[in-house]
């Protein structure tokens, strides 16, 4: 279950790290991040807002708002898992990400084993993606580096584009909020990430039906 996400985080991971050294994080620190942090598009925003000269707190606070979802995958996955503990929650929370979870929302068992397993490999995944990203950056052509930095639009364009075929409301949703991003960027700068993304989401609790939300039909 857990091959068709490595295949895709290895080259997403390589993509972080390929941002992250050009930011100024050293290789201990781009590969660090993907331990203790590991939240895929997440580490690739803060790479490139520490690359634009973000400050800490902006960086915080649009982790924060943008990595909400996953108090609520996380509440998911542990209603659906048996037979756990505090210290299995612990490490499934860490561990919880969009392909992993989806993948395990989607099947019958309710093992926690099975879903540790599955976040494990995606995760380990990762890191190996950043490393070899911090490892090989070096000997590539830089045409080739700096094509790594559109793998966080193309994660977003494939998460996007299923959505947006199948409702108009999502479509509408995704282009104000992207038209607030870039008029707020004009005004407040690194901000405009965080406020943009909180309107929208407010916009959609009011523009897409709830029906859609709940059972994936238009």
């Amino acid at each position: 279950m857990a091959i068709p996400i490595a295949f895709g985080y290895v080259p997403m991971g390589i993509g972080y790290a390929a941002i992250a050294i050009k930011a100024g994080l050293n290789p201990l620190q781009t590969i660090s991040m993907s331990f203790l942090v590991y939240a895929g598009a997440g580490q690739i925003i803060a790479a490139s807002m520490m690359l634009s000269g973000a400050g800490v707190m902006t960086i915080i606070l649009t982790n924060f708002v943008v990595n909400l979802r996953y108090f609520v995958m996380t509440t998911c996955v542990l209603n659906k898992v048996e037979n756990s503990n505090l210290g299995l929650n612990i490490l499934s929370a860490h561990l919880t990400v969009d392909e992993s979870f989806a993948m395990f929302s989607l099947s019958d068992s309710n093992n926690i084993w099975l879903y540790l397993g599955l976040a494990i490999s995606a995760w380990l995944s990762w890191c190996l993606g950043a490393a070899i990203g911090v490892f090989i950056l070096d000997l590539l052509p830089v045409i080739v580096t700096n094509s790594f930095n559109i793998s966080l639009y193309a994660l977003f364009v494939a998460i996007l584009v299923p959505a947006i075929k199948e409702n108009r409301q999502i479509a509408v949703v995704v282009l104000i909020t992207a038209v607030l991003n870039i008029i707020l960027t004009q005004l407040i700068g690194n901000w405009a990430l965080i406020v943009s993304t909180l309107i929208g989401a407010v916009i959609g609790m009011y523009v897409v039906d709830d029906k859609y939300l709940i059972s994936g039909e238009v």
